[in-house]
C-alpha cells in the first residue's frame, strides 16, 4: 500500500517517539566518543564520553565548564560566548542570544513578539517561504537554524578537544514543552552542523536520570516519588516522577525505572524576565537624574550595558541585600552610580513571584499526587539560587528543599549517559526511563455514514500524560478506497490551554494512503475476513 506524507509550511512533521532506555556506565568498548548537549537560554553545557573516559563536562576555550550561547558578528568576524557578550554591548544589533525559545516559530508567535519588546533593536523579518524568524543584519540575514548550529559546531569543537576523538552524534536537551515545530527546528540545525541527534531528551528527564543512577542502590520495589523544580533564563517547570525497580517480563530480570508522572511549567517566568525589569527600572531612574536630554531607551548601546549590568547586579543581590549599580559613560559620556536594594529589586518581580509555585502545583495535579507522597522537592536551574524563590517554595511545601544536585550540570550528565546507552560500543547497565505526552495527539479523517454523508472523526493517539516510549495501533475498518488522515494536536485541557497559540499551527502531518482497494483485493481470499487497514505509530 503507498503512503505520502507532506508537512505544513512551517515544517513541522509528526513526532516519532524514540526508545529512552538510559542506563550507568559498566565497561567501555572500542568507540569513537559522543556527546550531549545542554543548550540553554544563556549557557551551554557540554558533555562527552570517550573510551577510558566514562563522562566528564567538556571545558570551553578559556577552560570553563559553561559557554554563554551567544554569536556575534562584526566586519566579516564571527565570535562566540564571553567574545560575543563583550561585542554586543559595543554592537548590540550584532549579537545574537536567548536564541532556543525563538526555534521553530513563526513570527507572528507570542513568543517572538515577547523577545521583541525585551530586545527591541533587533530587525526580525519572517523566511518568506516558512513565515519563521529571521535576524537582518545590514546586507546579511541569518536564520535561527544557522546560528544555532553555529554553537553547536562550537559545542562540537570543545568536545573533540576533550575526547582527543572526532565527534559526529549527540543527545540533545529540549524544554519538556517544546512543540513538535520547535523540536523539528533542534534537529534540523543539527544536520547543518553535521551532527547526528540519536535523542532529543527533555530537561527534567535528563536531571531525572543523573539523580536516579548516583542513588541507584537506594531504588527498591517500592515506589519513591521525588519533584524536581526548575527555574531557568526563560522558563520554569515542575516535574514529579517515581523511581522504583521493575522487573522485566520477557528476561524476567530486575532494572530501575524513573517514570515521569505530572508536569507543569511557565514558558516566561525565569531569571531574564527579572533582568530586564532591573536594566528597564535602572534606566528610568538614569532619565530621572536628568544628566542627558537624550532618552535613555533610545539607544541601543547604552541599553546593551544596562542590560548586563542588570543581570551582575541580579547575581549580586543573590547573596547581598544592597549593591551599586556602575557604568562608565553610560551614555552621552555620562557616568551612572545607583544603590539598588534587594527589597526594591523584590518589589520590581513582586508578580512574577506569585506564579512561583503554580508550575509545582500543576505538576503535583496531573500525577495525582499529594504533596505528603513526595519525599523532596529538589532544584536545578541557576535561578532557583534567588533566595526570594527559595523562600516561596519552602513556605509553598512546609520542608526544606533539597539542594543535593548540580544546579548547572545535572542534565547534561543524565543526558550523557543517554548518549552512551545508544551509541554503539559502550556497554552499560541499563536504567529505564519512561517520559510522559504534554500535548495530546490525535488523528483526524473523514468516514462516509450509511445515508451516504461524510463525517468527520477523531480518534486519540497519545492522551495527555500518556507514558511514553509506546506503541500505538489505530485500525481503519470502514475505508475500502483511497483515503488520507491527519495527525494533529488534539484540544488542550485547561491545565495547558495557554500554550494553544505558542505550539502554532495544530497539524503535525497528513498522510495519504494510495492503492488501497488493490492491495484489499489482492489480500482478501476465500473465507479471509479484511481486519481493516492498520496504521502504525
Amino acid at each position: 500500500m503507498g503512503t505520502r506524507h507532506w508537512l505544513p509550511s512551517d515544517g513541522r512533521m509528526l513526532l516519532i517517539v524514540l526508545p529512552m532506555v538510559v542506563a550507568l556506565f559498566a565497561t567501555l568498548a572500542n568507540s569513537a566518543a559522543v556527546m550531549s548537549v545542554d543548550l540553554g537560554s544563556e549557557w551551554m553545557k557540554v558533555g562527552v564520553v570517550s573510551p577510558g573516559v566514562p563522562m566528564e563536562i567538556a571545558l570551553n576555550k578559556e577552560s570553563k565548564r559553561k559557554t554563554p550561547t551567544t554569536i556575534a558578528f562584526r566586519n566579516g568576524d564571527r565570535v562566540f560566548g564571553e567574545d560575543a557578550q563583550t561585542l554586543g554591548v559595543r554592537f548590540p544589533s550584532n549579537s545574537f542570544g536567548y536564541l532556543t525559545d525563538l526555534l521553530g516559530k513563526t513570527v507572528d508567535n507570542p513568543m517572538v513578539d515577547l523577545y521583541r519588546k525585551r530586545f527591541p533593536y533587533y530587525d526580525i523579518v519572517a523566511d518568506p517561504v516558512r513565515r519563521t524568524v529571521v535576524f537582518r543584519s545590514g546586507e546579511e540575514q541569518y536564520t535561527i537554524e544557522e546560528l544555532i548550529a553555529q554553537l553547536l559546531q562550537v559545542a562540537k569543537s570543545y568536545a573533540e578537544d576533550s575526547t582527543g576523538q572526532l565527534i559526529t552524534e549527540c543527545v540533545l536537551i529540549v524544554p519538556g514543552f517544546y512543540g513538535q515545530a520547535e523540536r523539528t527546528a533542534l534537529v534540523a540545525a543539527a544536520r547543518l552542523a553535521n551532527l547526528k541527534v540519536l535523542q532529543l531528551i527533555n530537561d527534567y528527564t535528563a536531571v531525572a536520570l543523573n539523580y536516579g543512577i548516583f542513588r541507584r542502590k537506594e531504588i527498591n520495589e517500592t515506589a519513591q516519588y521525588f519533584l524536581f523544580y526548575d527555574m531557568g533564563a526563560y522558563k520554569t517547570s515542575a516535574a514529579v516522577v517515581s523511581y522504583q525497580l521493575v522487573k522485566d517480563k520477557a528476561t524476567r530480570e530486575t532494572h530501575p525505572v524513573v517514570q515521569v508522572l505530572g508536569v507543569g511549567y511557565d514558558r516566561t517566568l525565569g531569571g531574564l524576565e527579572m533582568q530586564v525589569r532591573l536594566r528597564d527600572y535602572l534606566g528610568r531612574e538614569f532619565n530621572k537624574m536628568g544628566k542627558t536630554k537624550t532618552d535613555v531607551f533610545t539607544n541601543p548601546r547604552a541599553m546593551a550595558k544596562l542590560f548586563k549590568e542588570a543581570g551582575r547586579l541580579k547575581n549580586v543581590l543573590s547573596a547581598n541585600t544592597e549593591h551599586y549599580a556602575q557604568i562608565e559613560g553610560l551614555l552621552d559620556e555620562q557616568d551612572f552610580r545607583l544603590l539598588v536594594k534587594r527589597e526594591q529589586f523584590e518589589e520590581l518581580c513582586k508578580d512574577l513571584y506569585e506564579r512561583v509555585t503554580a508550575p509545582l502545583d500543576k505538576a503535583l495535579a496531573v500525577s495525582g499526587l499529594a504533596l505528603d507522597v513526595i519525599n523532596q522537592v529538589v532544584l536545578f536551574g541557576g535561578n532557583t539560587r534567588v533566595p526570594k524563590v527559595q523562600d516561596i517554595l519552602r513556605t509553598h511545601i512546609g520542608q526544606e528543599l533539597a539542594k543535593n544536585l548540580n544546579a548547572d550540570e545535572a542534565a547534561c550528565m543524565g543526558a550523557v549517559y543517554r548518549a552512551a546507552d545508544l551509541a554503539t560500543g559502550f556497554k552499560v547497565k541499563k536504567f529505564i526511563t519512561k517520559d510522559a505526552v504534554l500535548f495530546p495527539i490525535q488523528v483526524v479523517f473523514d468516514r462516509e455514514g450509511e445515508s451516504g454523508a461524510t463525517r468527520q472523526v477523531r480518534r486519540t493517539l497519545f492522551g495527555s500524560m500518556n507514558s511514553y516510549p509506546q506503541k500505538k495501533v489505530i485500525t481503519f475498518n470502514k475505508h475500502t478506497d483511497d483515503f488520507e488522515f491527519t495527525v494533529q494536536y488534539a484540544e488542550l485541557d485547561a491545565v495547558l490551554k495557554g500554550d494553544t497559540e505558542t505550539l502554532g499551527s495544530p497539524d503535525l502531518a497528513r498522510v495519504q494512503l494510495s492503492e488501497v482497494a488493490k492491495r484489499l483485493k489482492a489480500s482478501v481470499a476465500d473465507n479471509v475476513e479484511s481486519k481493516g487497514i492498520k496504521a502504525h505509530f
